[in-house]
């Protein structure tokens, strides 16, 4: 079990081990034996408070709720990041399920209006660099993209969804694609999201990675064949 999940001290009745069930062992033992889904939340996705579990679900359940006392403030915005914990009470480190939400005036839900991208891959190419290729369908969108942000991950293994290292404009539903700078460490990850008029981006989610080869294989020699 993590060490961020001991509840000794309280004997398993912290808002944490209450979530987690451990005021059954005292705070000293995993009882989610079948795994769960924690529910973090922080201002942006560099401080999310991963010490503080909102809500906690069983691995099979596709939803969570936020609860009642995690109120959202008007004209603000937040980053919800959901992680796994396996059998053993071991949690995941990654940002691979995580939306922010944003709030207007009235503190209501903005919704998103693009549609998410499609097909979106990734290949290497001369330099080296990576070029992305991606598809926009218009088909039941909300509001009419403006434009694309690419955002990459720069080689540390998470994507940095606070600043987008390119932007690409919006000319209708086709393919689209984008081309790197020329590129140094060993595997990038990217996702690619539509922004409306009025800055709303698309919640994709979806990311492609891709290992950088920096070294050209050997060619075959002079092959020789002989009867035997």
């Amino acid at each position: 079990m993590d060490t961020k999940f001991f509840d000794s001290l309280f004997e398993g009745d912290s808002a944490n081990g209450v979530k987690l069930c451990l005021g059954l062992t005292g705070g000293d033992f995993w009882t989610r034996i079948s795994g769960c889904q924690n529910l973090y939340r922080g201002p942006n996705s560099e401080t999310i408070d991963f010490d503080t579990i909102l809500a906690t679900r069983q691995v099979v359940k596709d939803s969570i709720t936020v609860p009642a006392f995690a109120a959202h403030q008007s004209l603000s915005s937040y980053v919800y990041v959901l992680r796994r914990a396996n059998i053993c009470g071991q949690e995941e480190l990654t940002f691979r399920a995580v939306v922010k939400v944003s709030f207007d005036e009235q503190g209501n839900l903005i919704e998103p209006g693009c549609n998410e991208v499609f097909a979106l891959t990734a290949r290497q190419v001369a330099g080296p660099r990576v070029r992305l290729l991606w598809y926009y369908c218009s088909m039941g969108q909300g509001a009419e993209p403006v434009s694309f942000n690419v955002y990459w991950d720069g080689g540390t293994g998470e994507v940095d969804y606070e600043v987008a290292s390119g932007r690409l404009d919006y000319t209708g539903p086709r393919y689209y694609s984008f081309e790197t700078d020329v590129l140094t460490s060993d595997s990038y990850e990217f996702c690619v999201r539509a922004v409306s008029k009025d800055g709303r981006e698309s919640n994709d989610l979806g990311s492609v990675r891709i290992q950088i080869r920096y070294s050209v294989p050997e060619s075959v020699g002079l092959l020789h064949a002989n009867v035997v």
